[in-house]
């Protein structure tokens, strides 16, 4: 089973969702980080990821977040505009979330609708 799932959605701006099928650890990090690489290259600009179905992140999961993070901030003064968006986590993620920091670094959405209309 692929661990992500590609949709379009149409905020204010074109926007990517990857919907994450499983658990992010260190065997599927490598996956994510191709496809985001792959869509960035393909003029993908924002992105929000899915993780109502991903029962838990790994560090590993936490460090490919980070890497999506750096690579959609390219060319972007620190604390301009934010280019990735996550949406739904479990509680138990949003709780690893949070302890590795990254909520403060990127936003988090309870509705794929309110992430998309967060873009622009």
């Amino acid at each position: 089973m692929s661990l992500i799932k590609v949709s379009q959605a149409q905020g204010r701006v074109p926007v990517t969702v990857f919907h994450l099928q499983d658990r992010v650890n260190l065997g599927n990090t490598a996956e994510l980080e191709r496809a985001a690489q792959e869509a960035y290259d393909n003029g993908m600009r924002d992105l929000v990821i899915d993780l109502r179905e991903a029962p838990s992140l790994t560090s590993a999961g936490i460090r490919a977040i980070m890497a999506l993070h750096k690579m959609l901030m390219k060319g972007e003064s620190e604390g301009s505009a934010r280019h990735l968006k996550l949406v739904s986590p479990t509680s138990y993620v949003r709780e690893v979330l949070d302890i590795a920091g990254l909520s403060g670094y990127i936003e988090i959405y309870d509705s794929l609708d309110d992430a998309v209309a967060s873009f622009g």
